[in-house]
């Protein structure tokens, strides 16, 4: 009996050393309780430990009575925090000076939206139920629909606040009356009957967090904390000491290890009580049995894997040079992506997905499937894959070897003259007809971004990047999933309802728009706080018909009549494809001919012409031809 007390005292000792190793060198604690309120996780934080999360909360340790106090951005106030709808995503706030300005002085307390942080590159919030008023400095030409009330603010502030004591939203009536007014948004209440401001705007907050793609995957699948570097960009630091997968795997292979050496000293110990030649015989079967095994299992010995040619992890990684630093050509959420030069001659871009991702393989099978399926020009084509069961998931793509749109309009290859009108209006119509392809072939894309449109040395687009990508059945409106996306480009109905539909590309694609118009990035925290958002930038500017200080001044606005002429009306496609309500915006194959009916410069009553020209068929084989030509 002595072999099995002694292996009961070694695994149990090695069950005690991985747990204090897993365990308890966490600096942070993966929860923590704060009152009534209930229990918290990351992002948010005791106001003790602020280096634990993005949202410190005050008064935790205080009586589970006594207030609670959140700050929501670095320099700004604190705020009451009433309650916790859904868990780390959805929370209530009371705002006491928003309330008291309210009932002192509505009219100057409306004049603006309620102030929230403008978004990082680490989080986002949002009001999810509004009350829409519209301030008006002018006097409207036509009288405003009955169910509009005037609050009466001109006398002293020289403007007037109206809103829909209904609750609806704009019609189009509305919409024309107001079209030269501002739009103000705040927190609503139920009833919206009387006059009395605080019947229906509310210092009660219901606020919806969402942790930016990259910091969540930083955060929850790789083990990081989310932090800017000096130039105040985004980087996932991942520090060995506080790490929790090395604790783990640390404290697992201690224990493991000390297991396999008692079963050595038991093994040893059974040799000289049975003596070897039973021993042998087990030793030969198991031998046999791993080579079996090993020859049956081989992961990458075929050479087609779901209808896309396989590639070795040696192959790839010799193109690569071993996936050298050097060789590195981008990144993102999910991996990142090297050039190589394939032994056939071929250059390639491997994207190599991140281990910490738990999504990994969802993601790799993901742009498989959706790409598998693609032919379209305009569409970065897929060369083939390492198995799924190979060391690292690795997806092989063409070389598109001019960098993306971004890096042209606002990055280290932007150069005023690489990219004049005629290229932008180029870019807008390929990545227009793409998308169009797509969601022809019930695809949504996800994630439709500058950097993620790809240029070859003709300036020739080239979509790529589907690792979010969608599947979208034919026969259903909409799909309900989680917001993901990137910041600044994300449908804010996406965040409100939860709802994907193809109408969620198309305002990603206005912001794209508004891009090659103005050369500024989707996100800039340097832009005054109600233009952080390029989209909400360009919407008061196109409102204001402030073209000229939309346009990048290097586009010859005010010298060419013809570039005007294209330039406003792209713009105007732009604020269809950014309205906030889903049902006005256009859809993307409509958004294409309008572009294409701009660049040949056709009055409207030939639109039906040019579009017999550019009908996009369902067809997952089509390829669209060049837009020029088919103007022709």
């Amino acid at each position: 009996m002595a072999p099995l007390h002694f292996l009961f005292f070694s695994f149990l000792f090695s069950l005690i050393l991985l747990i204090v190793t897993a365990g308890n060198h966490e600096n942070c604690p993966s929860s923590f309780t704060c009152g009534k309120l209930g229990t918290f996780q990351y992002p948010f934080t005791m106001a003790e430990h602020p280096e634990c999360g993005l949202l410190p909360i005050q008064g935790c340790l205080l009586s589970a009575t006594s207030p609670k106090l959140i700050q929501l951005g670095n320099n700004s106030k604190s705020v009451n925090l009433t309650a916790v709808v859904e868990t780390n995503k959805i929370i209530t706030i009371y705002d006491d000076g928003f309330h008291t300005s309210l009932d002192h002085n509505k009219c100057d307390t409306l004049h603006n939206n309620y102030t929230l942080p403008p978004p990082s590159p680490f989080l986002s919030m949002y009001i999810k139920y509004n009350v829409t008023l519209f301030k008006c400095n002018h006097n409207l030409s036509t009288k405003p629909p009955s169910n509009y009330v005037n609050l009466g603010c001109r006398v002293s502030y020289g403007y007037e606040i109206y809103y829909d004591r209904s609750n609806t939203n704009p019609d189009q009536e509305a919409a024309g009356v107001f079209s030269g007014c501002s739009v103000v948004q705040f927190a609503s209440k139920d009833s919206t009957n009387t006059k009395d401001v605080l019947s229906f705007v509310s210092a009660e907050m219901v606020l919806e967090i969402v942790l930016s793609h990259d910091c969540d995957d930083c955060f929850n699948h790789r083990g990081g904390l989310c932090r800017l570097d000096n130039n105040n960009h985004f980087y996932c630091h991942l520090d060995p000491k506080s790490n929790k997968a090395l604790k783990i795997g640390l404290g697992i292979g201690l224990g493991v290890g000390v297991t396999l050496l008692c079963i050595l000293i038991l093994v040893y110990l059974f040799r000289r009580k049975h003596g070897p030649s039973d021993l042998q015989y087990q030793s030969r079967s198991t031998h046999s049995d791993l080579n079996d095994l090993s020859r049956n299992a081989d992961p990458e010995s075929g050479r087609d894997y779901f209808g896309v040619p396989l590639f070795s992890h040696e192959e790839l990684s010799e193109a690569t040079n071993n996936f050298h630093h050097s060789t590195q050509v981008g990144h993102g959420g999910f991996g990142t992506v090297y050039y190589g030069k394939l032994r056939d001659g071929r250059e390639v871009a491997v994207k190599r997905l991140y281990d910490h991702n738990y999504r990994k393989m969802e993601q790799f099978m993901n742009e498989i499937e959706i790409l598998t399926g693609m032919r379209h020009r305009n569409l970065v084509s897929l060369y083939g894959c390492t198995s799924r069961h190979s060391r690292e998931l690795l997806l092989v793509y063409e070389y598109v070897s001019n960098g993306t749109v971004a890096a042209h309009l606002h990055g280290d290859l932007a150069r005023s003259e690489t990219l004049p009108w005629n290229i932008r209006m180029k870019i807008a119509i390929e990545t227009a007809s793409s998308l169009s392809y797509l969601h022809a072939s019930d695809i949504i894309h996800r994630d439709v971004k500058t950097n993620n449109i790809l240029l070859d040395h003709h300036f020739c687009v080239k979509v790529a990047d589907f690792g979010l990508s969608r599947l979208f059945p034919s026969d259903v409106t909409h799909v309900s999933t989680a917001p993901q996306g990137t910041p600044g480009y994300v449908d804010p109905e996406y965040y409100r309802c939860y709802q994907l539909t193809s109408k969620s590309d198309v305002y990603s694609f206005g912001v794209v728009l508004i891009e090659l118009i103005s050369s500024k990035p989707a996100v800039d925290m340097d832009r005054h706080k109600d233009e952080i958002n390029l989209s909400d930038l360009a919407i008061n500017k196109i409102q204001n018909s402030a073209f000229s200080e939309l346009v990048d001044p290097s586009l010859g606005f005010d010298l060419d009549s013809e570039v005007k002429r294209m330039i406003v009306s792209v713009a105007e496609l732009a604020f269809q494809c950014l309205q906030r309500d889903r049902a006005l915006r256009p859809s993307m194959d409509e958004v294409l001919r309008a572009l294409i009916i701009i660049e040949s410069g056709k009055i409207k009553d030939e639109a039906e012409e040019v579009e017999a020209h550019v009908h996009t068929p369902p067809s997952p084989i089509f390829e669209q031809h060049d837009a020029a030509e088919r103007i022709k």
